[in-house]
């Protein structure tokens, strides 16, 4: 909860709430859905962290697993947002309280989305799987974008938990970084099509990946907002990425 809002889960063990339910089991039910997805998070920045290596090394078993890795994830958005809804049915909460079951919510489907860019990134390199590996520039750039993606999306977390709005706002200026590095990649990988390089289809792969990256860039970005949205109250921008 924020410091200067007087949150409905104040100091007052087992006062009853409209509906018999106490503030002891709502302060209960925010902290089990912190938890949830915080440990939602961990899971996804994992598939991210793994997505380009997979790529890169054209690994079909990682490939696979990342994808049945994705299910998980859509198992653990549904229950978040199950929780949620109750929450806001069972105890119709105000202020601050409001203000992290709705962040929680939006973090969820960004979440989501982006597991469901690295399981896309798993199946490009599936469908790489028996070719060679990628030109080492292009690999080069694949790798930068993604260590810039995977920083974004793990401060983006962090700022969530810790409730950082001064990082949250740094996160926002690193997608500019990220957007040109796609673009370098764009155009590097169209240098070689021109060129008559004979792996066009790795390179238009490669485009996917990088464009799948780009977006998770973009989700980290809109984690980055809602927490900044449960620091100050702030509305998420109208631009948000979906």
């Amino acid at each position: 909860m924020v410091d200067d809002e007087k949150s409905q889960t104040s100091n007052v063990p087992n006062v009853v709430l409209g509906g018999g339910h106490t503030l002891k089991a709502f302060d209960q039910s925010l902290n089990e859905l912190v938890t949830r997805i915080v440990e939602m998070g961990d899971y996804v920045s994992g598939m991210v962290e793994k997505s380009a290596e997979v790529f890169l090394q054209r690994d079909p078993s990682a490939a696979n697993q990342l994808i049945q890795n994705d299910l998980q994830v859509d198992n653990l958005k549904n229950a978040i947002v199950a929780r949620t809804l109750d929450a806001l049915v069972r105890h119709q909460p105000v202020a601050s309280d409001l203000r992290l079951i709705l962040a929680v919510e939006h973090i969820a489907g960004d979440l989501e989305r982006a597991a469901d860019h690295a399981k896309n990134i798993a199946k490009r390199a599936l469908s790489l799987a028996k070719e060679a590996a990628p030109d080492p520039e292009i690999a080069d750039l694949i790798t930068r974008l993604h260590k810039s993606v995977s920083g974004m999306f793990d401060e983006s977390l962090r700022a969530f938990k810790e409730k950082d709005e001064a990082l949250a706002g740094e996160i926002s200026r690193q997608d500019q970084t990220t957007d040109a590095l796609y673009d370098d990649l764009f155009h590097a990988v169209i240098a070689r099509i021109q060129s008559g390089s004979s792996d066009v289809a790795g390179g238009v792969q490669s485009l996917f990946v990088g464009k799948s990256l780009e977006r998770i860039g973009d989700h980290a970005t809109n984690i980055a907002e809602e927490a900044r949205f449960l620091a100050r109250g702030d509305i998420p921008s109208a631009t948000r990425q979906g």
